[in-house]
């Protein structure tokens, strides 16, 4: 492993494939996208999953790019709408993915390995699930990135199971226009010449599926958190042709209630934050939590945090278990709390 480079997720699965493209000279960033599609290939209900990356480090400033699911509609008449809940039919809770958006984008930002080198794990963990169709996708995105999502063939699927014909809102127009966002995150002075960076909008209120998480850093100094919300086959829309699950993010058209707007970002959790000082940064997981409140990191940018400090970090939010990635200039740390 190089000095300073480490990485830490929530699915063994993504640690291990972010680790082997660490010890591959890869970047952080790197890290998490092979260890996004190792578990995209095991797992139907990843590759198009709501994700969200929070980036930090010398050179890189502080960003957020979001790859949240949209609202669906876009190009369409507005739909008459279904009378009441129980007519609602679940290709109408199907939004635009944007995952794989995400990735490309991440790649080409702040990658160094081949996204094709990335997407090796992923193909044999489809192979490795029996699902060819799945692995053959993986390896075209690994080939040509979020443009293998937008074949003909890849567009047509969707639309059979999420389009107008079908109960849904889902639009070729939807596919087409579907890019993640890269903005400025959120800087939280903490006093001491601390800080801590947050994405720049407010975690969701109400009840939404729990984040999955992947943290690496690289010898270079950057750090990425990678979150993302997987959906179980039972919970979601199922694409025969891929091997896919779609989740029901969107917000179904109804009679007499003011529709969504078509493109409008869906939420998700997504509890990570990275606090800084000195140095020293450390990638933050509350996993089970919708967001993190940044007025909580001030005990990890007091000094290096130890287990003592993220197990009353978890006793006080309730988290089902705080990830932490920790590096200053000489070495890289990882510690779990459950």
């Amino acid at each position: 492993m190089i000095r300073g480079a480490l990485a830490i997720a929530s699915k063994p699965a993504a640690a291990q494939a972010a680790s082997a493209t660490l010890d591959s000279v890869g970047t952080a960033a790197d890290a998490v996208i092979a260890g996004f599609l190792a578990v995209a290939g095991s797992e139907p209900g990843v590759l198009l999953a709501p994700a969200v990356a929070l980036i930090a480090g010398v050179g890189a400033g502080a960003r957020a790019m979001d790859g949240r699911s949209l609202q669906p509609g876009k190009g369409a008449q507005r739909p008459r709408g279904f009378k009441s809940e129980a007519e609602v039919v679940d290709a109408a809770r199907i939004g635009v993915p944007r995952a794989p958006g995400l990735l490309t984008l991440l790649h080409v930002s702040r990658g160094r390995s081949s996204l094709s080198s990335l997407a090796k794990a992923g193909v044999a963990a489809a192979e490795a699930a029996g699902s060819p169709d799945r692995a053959a996708l993986i390896k075209r995105f690994g080939s040509s990135g979020q443009t293998a999502l937008r074949t003909d063939e890849f567009v047509s699927a969707l639309l059979a199971v999420a389009g107008p014909v079908v109960g849904g809102a889902l639009t070729a127009e939807d596919l087409e226009a579907a890019m993640p966002e890269d903005v400025p995150a959120t800087s939280v002075p903490m006093g001491n010449d601390g800080a801590v960076i947050c994405l720049p909008w407010d975690a969701p209120l109400g009840r939404y599926a729990d984040a999955d998480v992947i943290m690496a850093c690289d010898g270079r100094g950057l750090l990425v958190a990678l979150a993302y919300v997987p959906t179980r086959i039972e919970d979601g829309v199922y694409v025969p042709e891929f091997g896919l699950v779609l989740g029901k993010h969107a917000h179904p058209v109804r009679r007499g209630i003011e529709r969504t707007k078509p493109g409008t970002v869906l939420e998700m959790n997504a509890p990570v934050a990275i606090a800084t000082k000195a140095g020293m940064s450390a990638g933050i997981t509350l996993l089970g939590k919708s967001g993190v409140d940044a007025a909580l990191l001030a005990s990890v940018t007091e000094g290096w945090p130890t287990e003592a400090t993220l197990e009353e970090l978890r006793a006080q939010t309730n988290a089902r278990s705080v990830l932490a990635l920790l590096r200053d200039a000489r070495d890289a740390r990882a510690l779990r709390t459950n």
